[in-house]
């Protein structure tokens, strides 16, 4: 093996020609004397509608916040949200936020996705569900979307999608952030493309967009004027964190594209490792492999193989999606009330995708022999546990 590598978690490259762009992007932002909401910001926000082939597209200063408008406009408030229980808090957490309870589902082993036994049990049970929150997590969308999506659809509910993982995700052609009533994405660090921070809401509903329009201006009706008709927010989002999504969009073909090929080499080269599981993408679905996913054998300690891997390789792998189940965070044991139980819903899927999977480093600029290299590390790590 060859000598001993230092293969961060994350590492954001930018060419010399991309950041002269970013340079002269702030240069100009400076010298237009609007930091915050102005050119570069509808420029960001149309250029993302445009790809993601939606009407409407809202920036925002978070994820987080480009969820909890919709969720507002569809008016959860007092009634129950349901969202997979494997998933970042940032989607329960909007859910509260807009005044709402939740109810968590069960998660299917295969893919990571919402189990739709589990989301019908919930429906059938739960008499005052005001939205279905579908997360596609790791960057792939639910095989069983469109059954999930028929279940809403009878009962009239509306399904807002956490797509904070799936940028240029689709499913039979149809990208994700267009599916439901409303999108939300994320443009943390980590995430397919990135902003710094940042949020976008995409959706074909023009009353949606408008109400996002005022909730992220502290309620405004008017930007030019100090009347409010809701109780608003500081959503915005500023003029430099639309120049770097401006930057993305330039090349947020090629960032898919370098995602799939470093996802391609992962399953040619770990066919066959002992002690690990490949996870399918169901053929139906394009990934946007925001992580790539992979399980340890059962008896296998992920923990171990972190530390090992870090020490004695300098491979640090990645956050998994996730390693800690959101129906047992603490913050709902000390706010019951905002839990939604139902008795015969378990989590014991849930509880094995947390456990046992586990995701090597991918991001653009990684090599073929870096990803070779973190496939040998690991195969000798499992070798020796």
């Amino acid at each position: 093996m060859s000598q001993k590598k230092n293969i961060p978690m994350l590492r954001l490259h930018y060419t010399d020609d991309e950041m002269r762009f970013i340079k002269d992007g702030v240069e100009e932002i400076l010298r237009s004397g609007y930091l915050t909401m102005a050119s570069k910001v509808r420029d960001f926000e149309g250029r993302f509608a445009k790809w993601c082939g939606v009407k409407y597209a809202l920036g925002t200063n978070s994820g987080t916040s480009s969820l909890e408008i919709p969720l507002r406009a569809v008016g959860v408030e007092g009634k129950t949200v349901i969202c997979p229980s494997n998933t970042y808090m940032a989607t329960p957490i909007a859910a509260v936020h807009a005044g709402a309870k939740v109810a968590f589902t069960d998660t299917r082993v295969e893919d990571l996705q919402m189990c739709p036994d589990s989301l019908k049990l919930l429906l059938d049970t739960i008499p005052d569900v005001a939205a279905v929150m579908v997360v596609h997590i790791g960057g792939i969308i639910s095989p069983n979307y469109w059954t999930i999506k028929k279940m809403c659809d009878d009962r009239k509910i509306p399904i807002v999608e956490d797509a904070a993982h799936a940028h240029g995700a689709t499913i039979d052609g149809k990208m994700a952030g267009t599916l439901g009533l409303a999108g939300s994405f994320s443009f943390y660090p980590t995430k397919v493309m990135n902003t710094a921070e940042g949020g976008m809401v995409t959706t074909d509903s023009e009353e949606i967009y408008k109400l996002g329009v005022i909730l992220r201006e502290h309620g405004k009706a008017d930007h030019a004027h100090n009347v409010h008709t809701e109780f608003g927010y500081n959503w915005r989002f500023s003029e430099f964190h639309a120049l770097l999504g401006i930057q993305q969009m330039l090349k947020a073909d090629q960032i898919l594209s370098e995602r799939r090929q470093i996802a391609a080499w992962y399953d040619e080269l770990l066919k066959g490792v002992p002690g690990v599981k490949l996870l399918k993408i169901p053929s139906n679905t394009k990934s946007a492999y925001y992580k790539y996913i992979c399980y340890l054998d059962e008896k296998i300690e992920r923990s171990v193989v972190k530390k090992r891997m870090a020490e004695d390789y300098g491979v640090f792998l990645t956050g998994e999606v996730y390693s800690d189940p959101c129906h047992l965070q603490p913050v709902f044991a000390r706010n019951p009330k905002t839990l939604v139980q139902v008795k015969e819903n378990n989590y014991d899927r849930t509880s094995y995708v947390c456990r046992h999977h586990i995701c090597p480093p991918l991001y653009p600029n990684l090599t073929r022999e870096e990803v070779g290299y973190v496939v040998e590390s690991m195969r000798r790590v499992l070798g020796t546990l």
